[in-house]
């Protein structure tokens, strides 16, 4: 198989519908098989006579069973058949198939989701039924991902440190599998923990979380775009880095980052054991040192509009790329080819010729 790229781009998007043609590659090896015509007008043409006749015999001869001739017959025509088929694959019969494709110039995101403890309260609502905010940040963000197919994804989440659950891929499967796997830490209802949550350290490293994401985006130099989104429900108490240090060093390498603030802040809420404190003053400065854009999601459908919103920024540049491919069919006349012939030595085998 044979491909001729008329473009080439760094990211096949998605496949087109391709048109299909028949073709030679070497044409001219078929002017061959006019010589051919000549050969089959010629080949039972009646010569001389081999033998003076008798008229006493010919009442036997006639008696006697005469000798096949079916070698005489079947066989040129096997050879020449078999010629025709040599001809033919000098020739290079292909199936010639047109593509068009998008290629998309993508863009490495890193997703940095939270699984600090605060994420249990159940003040968002998916498809009418309450749900904690862990439900809904993975229910979105894993839309996202569905709807960004030419971009590679990656995904760290962070507690009280930060975890690299998948590195930058084009493979989503991989990505939304391990959004899947996330779950929180379990209390009874003497706040007593039943069982630990996918991140055994309880906290919020918001810093750490942006420089594990930055390091795997800063892996490759040649992405024209390179963003992280911050989903986040609390301020920064955990980690060896803070926020503003980790959004800094995030900013000289090029790298974008969209902070979400999700849930509601209740600092003044009566329930004074469970206060979120939200600092939406630290997350605009990310978004501000970095050229990227801070959201307040409070309900799934502001969480929603958030990741629309950045999907609208952050498009990915596409262009057709054209490109053929070419399937050799040589060995199907050459395979009839040595059939024929076989066939033909057959025929001589088990049919001689007679002697004259």
């Amino acid at each position: 198989m044979m491909h001729h790229l008329t473009t080439g781009l760094p990211v096949i998007a998605q496949h087109a519908p391709a048109a299909r043609e028949f073709m030679f590659a070497s044409p001219h090896w078929l002017w061959l098989l006019l010589l051919l015509i000549p050969l089959l007008l010629l080949r039972r043409r009646k010569g001389t006579a081999a033998a003076v006749q008798h008229p006493g015999v010919r009442i036997i001869a006639e008696l006697l069973p005469r000798p096949s001739t079916i070698a005489g017959s079947i066989g040129p025509v096997l050879a020449v058949l078999a010629t025709a088929a040599i001809i033919t694959a000098l020739a290079r019969p292909q199936w010639k198939t047109h593509h068009e494709e998008p290629i998309a110039s993508g863009i490495d995101i890193m997703i940095a989701c939270d699984l600090s403890g605060s994420m249990a309260e159940r003040d968002m609502v998916i498809n009418n039924r309450r749900v904690d905010r862990l439900v809904a940040a993975k229910h979105v963000i894993e839309e996202f991902i569905k709807n960004r197919p030419n971009d590679r994804m990656g995904m760290v989440a962070f507690a009280g440190k930060a975890k690299l659950c998948s590195p930058l891929t084009m493979d989503h499967n991989i990505v939304r599998r391990r959004l899947r796997d996330f779950y929180l830490a379990e209390v009874n209802p003497f706040g007593e923990l039943i069982r630990p949550g996918y991140i055994i350290e309880d906290g919020t490293a918001i810093g750490s979380a942006i420089a594990s994401a930055a390091t795997r985006l800063n892996e490759n130099k040649d992405t024209k775009s390179k963003i992280i989104i911050l989903v986040t429900d609390g301020m920064s108490n955990r980690g060896q880095i803070t926020p503003i240090e980790a959004a800094q060093n995030a900013a000289t390498l090029g790298i974008r980052i969209y902070p979400i603030a999700i849930g509601k802040d209740r600092r003044l809420s009566r329930n004074v054991a469970r206060v979120d404190t939200l600092d939406e003053k630290t997350l605009k400065e990310i978004a501000k040192l970095t050229g990227g854009t801070y959201y307040l999601a409070g309900s799934s459908e502001s969480l929603e509009e958030a990741f629309r919103s950045i999907d609208l920024l952050e498009k990915t540049d596409s262009a057709p790329r054209k490109y053929e491919v070419y399937d050799e069919l040589f060995y199907w006349p050459m395979g009839a080819a040595a059939i024929l012939l076989v066939l033909a030595a057959l025929g001589m085998l088990i049919y001689p010729r007679s002697a004259p």
